[in-house]
């Protein structure tokens, strides 16, 4: 098994099976703090990876989006989301989930295959018609869980391959 993870404020896990089906999706869990920020929410995040690893007892590999800052963001934004990945390293590092690091390049080079960025949903619908990527209280596809599932894929197909 392999569960993706787009992580930030949008983000979301997916749990793809050894042969590539999309087994669930699932955004990640966000807190609204007294002043009216948001971040991750641990406990949630904890249960939902403690979800995964038992729904997966044959969990292989976690597959983490490898990220960087970028310009023209704000300080406080990229405080905020490097908190929230180092939380989500540090949570697989204690619930005994092995990982790796994928960059945002090496998966979509993968998955897209020539297409350009912003073709996410596309490929995504192609290889699991039946997922509407749709969250619980949204009316469109959720990109962190699209993005996540392309992920776990891309992470699948090159952890089978000896890895990127």
């Amino acid at each position: 098994m392999h569960l993706g993870i787009d992580p930030g404020l949008k983000g979301a896990l997916a749990l793809v099976d050894n042969s590539g089906q999309l087994l669930w999706t699932s955004a990640l869990p966000v807190v609204t703090l007294k002043n009216g920020k948001h971040e991750l929410d641990e406990g949630a995040l904890k249960e939902k990876l403690l979800s995964a690893k038992g729904t997966a007892d044959m969990l292989v590999m976690a597959h983490l989006e490898k990220v960087s800052a970028m310009p023209k963001q704000g300080v406080t934004s990229m405080f905020t989301f490097g908190c929230g990945w180092g939380m989500v390293r540090g949570l697989l590092c204690g619930l005994g989930i092995p990982y790796d690091l994928i960059t945002p390049q090496a998966w979509q080079k993968l998955m897209l295959a020539g297409l350009p960025k912003g073709s996410e949903l596309l490929v995504a619908r192609r290889l699991w018609p039946g997922h509407s990527f749709i969250m619980e209280g949204c009316r469109v596809p959720h990109e962190g869980a699209v993005d996540a599932a392309l992920i776990a894929e891309a992470g699948r197909r090159m952890w089978k391959g000896g890895g990127a």
